[in-house]
């Protein structure tokens, strides 16, 4: 019997362990932000600013290259137009996760003629000295710079990520396209496209009759997913939805 209980106890103590690290490989997002951002190589002159991540780009160690002029480019030459991109999109996300969206939908109907609108506006834009964003682990792969952002919350915005994280503001889920021709508006494009899909998918399972008008708020939540399909940039998104308001036809 003292056998059986000590494998019993070995067992929930090994259960516990278990969950425990689980637990700790997923990145809180109450206090500190990490994402990962990705834009596409090209061979123009840049630095992050920070020169010795340059030596974490592996895939490029040893190499250099020839621009058609016949000059050499250093792997640290190579990156400008990625660098850039990367320093576009990675403020961008984050300030979708610590400051949130609000939003405007008016569902298209047909039977009254109505066409569709969204407006999606950021609550207030995104300050690098209340938010610095630090950058980690460059490494280019198959044409790709990839990097971690950082960013840390302060501790007003920790407050609100857990009013947002209440019962009372439901996660939402949407997938979004932009042309990658467009460049950053094109994953302007996507996300946009992924709020409303996310709001319009909640709210049609939620309500019967077609709304006139939705107002309400959106914060992204998780690890923003991004990438290229079929020559589109498609990113796959969750958010908390506060809705404020909802109009119906039958209101005036």
């Amino acid at each position: 019997m003292a056998q059986v209980k000590i494998h019993f106890l070995a067992f929930c103590s090994l259960f516990i362990t278990s969950a425990f690290l689980c637990n700790a490989q997923v990145p809180s997002q109450h206090d500190q932000l990490r994402i990962s951002v990705w834009a596409e190589v090209d061979a123009f002159p840049g630095l992050f600013g920070d020169e010795e991540n340059y030596e974490q780009l592996r895939s490029t160690q040893n190499s250099v290259s020839q621009n058609q002029d016949g000059n050499s480019l250093t792997k640290k030459d190579l990156f400008s137009t990625a660098i850039t991109r990367t320093k576009q999109v990675a403020p961008f996300l984050l300030n979708g996760m610590i400051n949130g969206w609000t939003f405007d939908y008016t569902p298209k109907d047909n039977l009254r003629g109505v066409s569709e609108y969204f407006e999606l506006a950021f609550i207030r834009e995104f300050d690098e000295s209340y938010n610095p964003i630090t950058y980690h682990d460059p490494e280019a792969v198959d044409g790709k710079l990839f990097s971690w952002a950082y960013c840390n919350r302060t501790m007003v915005q920790q407050l609100d990520y857990e009013r947002w994280n209440s019962i009372t503001n439901p996660k939402v889920h949407g997938t979004g396209q932009g042309p990658v021709y467009a460049g950053m508006d094109g994953i302007r494009q996507a996300v946009a496209e992924a709020a409303k899909n996310a709001i319009h998918e909640y709210w049609r399972r939620k309500i019967k009759n077609k709304p006139k008008e939705i107002w309400g708020k959106l914060l992204l939540v998780g690890e923003p997913r991004i990438y290229i399909s079929e020559g589109r940039y498609t990113v796959d998104l969750d958010f908390f939805m506060q809705t404020d308001k909802i109009v119906e036809y039958t209101q005036y």
